[in-house]
């Protein structure tokens, strides 16, 4: 499945302050009230989950040259799963978080350091994205292929 990258810019969010706390006078009521503190932490997570991508994808390469050879397990196939749905998860995760920086880091009159960093992490997680789905297309054209070939496209009649 093919995810749109379009929506990393953060435009869905609502101009209210989602994280409840009261807007500081002189600042525009915008979602720029998060502590500067929590904002790295939500950097830094996000980067964590970008590192976690790539680490997945680099594991499921791994697999993905033992399938249809004697390493072929149903323990490996459980695995590539279990890393394929953590992975989904952690996109959907750190896409959401991407929203949320770009939410703050827009509306804020604090440094271009943030925009910057912000900037790399969307083109990191981007690079990650395709990554994983280049690697997910490479298992799923060799896995089909793996089928015995009356199951690959109608069921065989016993």
């Amino acid at each position: 499945q093919k995810m749109s990258y379009g929506s990393i810019d953060g435009s869905g969010f609502g101009s209210r302050n989602p994280f409840g706390g009261p807007s500081r006078q002189g600042y525009q009521p915008l979602a720029t009230q998060i502590d500067p503190s929590e904002l790295q932490e939500l950097f830094q997570e996000t980067s964590a989950n970008v590192f976690r991508i790539n680490s997945n994808v680099t594991s499921l390469e791994r697999s993905l040259r033992s399938l249809g050879t004697s390493n072929d397990t149903q323990e490996l196939q459980d695995g590539l799963h279990a890393t394929q749905q953590e992975t989904n998860k952690t996109i959907t995760t750190s896409t959401k978080a991407i929203k949320q920086l770009s939410e703050v880091v827009r509306g804020s009159s604090r440094v271009c350091q943030e925009r910057l960093q912000l900037d790399r992490l969307k083109n990191q997680l981007s690079d990650a994205i395709q990554r994983y789905g280049a690697v997910q297309k490479k298992i799923a054209e060799k896995s089909k292929a793996l089928l015995p070939t009356g199951q690959r496209s109608t069921k065989q009649v016993s």
